[in-house]
């Protein structure tokens, strides 16, 4: 059975996410290297253990970064290979997003922006879509009929 086209638009979303992950693991790395420096320039009492936890935070919060973007990455590739894992995983993920998407709905209320909200809303949709996507059935079959794996009727 040929992949759905809908599997491969969210495939390349994540790969999309993996590789914004990637960017920002990275930022994150560099940005608390660059606050640490100011930090122990500006010289004062204490600086030097505020460049270290700046740099420390930086650092440790890249790599989660880094991590997360490596398991976008991960589901990408899988739900190409027509993987139920990452028909699992992406529906788990989205799941998520839509918490996601709803508490930043919340948060809008404290400071309204008309640009935040259809974001958010732009992201809440394409959640809710995905989920709704891959609980079709001719999709499921497309996962369950993948190669490598006999075909139930």
């Amino acid at each position: 059975m040929n992949r759905p086209v809908g599997v491969t638009v969210i495939a390349v979303l994540f790969f999309i996410a993996a590789v914004l992950a990637v960017f920002g693991g990275i930022a994150m790395m560099l940005g608390g290297g660059f606050i640490a420096t100011l930090i122990s320039q500006s010289g004062g009492q204490g600086s030097g253990a505020g460049a270290g936890l700046f740099a420390g935070l930086g650092a440790a919060i890249g790599v989660v970064i880094l991590v997360i973007g490596a398991l976008y990455f991960l589901v990408g590739w899988g739900l190409l290979k027509l993987k139920e894992w990452a028909r699992i995983v992406t529906i788990v993920l989205a799941g998520l997003g839509i918490l996601g998407a709803l508490f930043g709905l919340v948060g809008v209320f404290t400071h309204f922006g008309a640009i935040i909200v259809f974001w958010t809303l732009v992201r809440l949709a394409i959640c809710v879509w995905m989920i709704w996507y891959l609980l079709q059935p001719q999709v499921k079959a497309a996962f369950q009929a993948a190669p490598g794996r006999p075909a139930t009727a």
